[in-house]
């Protein structure tokens, strides 16, 4: 799956009000209404995968949840064909995403899956690693910022530790993009993912699984389109700070992670962060 190397944009979350049997209704739906609108499918059903990274003290954690403005995210993301038999992973992106209030900004590469271990041991970019982003940037833009990102990762101690997969179906304009997240799981895991051959059927099971649905919405600046408010009206929708990431490590830390010294304390800052949403009226 090819996107911009950055993407600098408003994204605003939506929870659904359908239950997950409801999912195929509601996606035939969409892709019959949203097309009039210029949003159309983009590629069928994708289960995406996304390692997220943090240090032992998971400091990006807790900097995430206790500045509601402010994110960073290091991650390593993948997609695969929902309804076909799993096949080896072949690359990845590797992403640094950072939010400031409503608009996130990030930056990516991608990875074949030979070349990941290098990166991750502090290797420099090879011809490999330029090759493959040829289509997307300057070669020195890509060595720029793989070894911006590989200096984050390095430098302040960030391992793999959280797998976030959930399936997804998207439609966009010239400018505008909206997918429907569901089917969202949480899985603690550690530097053996990287050897598994798929992450949309992972070895172990689950610390948790969401019971939302959400619909994310990606536009480049100025207001809301008129259509969201049709949308509004026409399915059972409400906007809402959920992140799935902060709903995923509080999963973790009262299950697998429950003895960690910073359990208690992202719990209770979780609560604070989530709150309650109510339906827009």
């Amino acid at each position: 799956m090819k996107g911009p190397l950055y993407q600098d944009r408003i994204e605003r979350n939506y929870q659904v009000g359908v239950s997950e049997d409801g999912i195929a209704d509601l996606r035939r739906d969409l892709s019959d209404y949203l097309p009039r609108y210029g949003l159309n499918p983009i590629y069928e059903i994708t289960c995406v995968g996304t390692v997220y990274f943090d240090n032992k003290d998971y400091d990006l954690t807790c900097y995430t949840v206790l500045n509601g403005g402010r994110h960073i995210l290091v991650r390593l993301r993948t997609y695969e064909n929902y309804g076909q038999s799993p096949k080896p992973i072949s690359d990845h992106w590797m992403e640094v995403k950072i939010r400031e209030k409503e608009r996130w900004r990030k930056k990516r590469f991608r990875l074949n899956r030979a070349d990941l271990p290098g990166f991750l041991e502090g290797r420099d970019a090879g011809q490999s690693v330029l090759d493959y982003n040829q289509n997307d940037a300057d070669p020195k833009v890509i060595r720029n910022l793989y070894r911006e990102t590989q200096e984050t990762v390095l430098t302040t101690g960030l391992k793999p530790f959280f797998l976030l997969t959930y399936k997804r179906i998207a439609f966009q304009n010239e400018i505008e993009r909206l997918s429907l997240d569901w089917d969202i799981r949480y899985y603690h895991v550690g530097t053996d993912v990287f050897s598994y051959d798929s992450w949309k059927c992972p070895r172990e099971e689950p610390a948790g699984k969401s019971q939302k649905t959400i619909l994310e919405f990606k536009y480049p600046q100025g207001h809301l389109p008129a259509w969201i408010a049709d949308l509004e009206k026409r399915y059972p929708i409400w906007e809402t700070g959920f992140l799935k990431f902060v709903e995923g490590m509080g999963f973790l830390f009262q299950g697998p992670l429950k003895h960690h010294k910073e359990a208690n304390s992202f719990l209770q800052m979780k609560d604070t962060y989530t709150g309650d949403t109510e339906p827009l009226g």
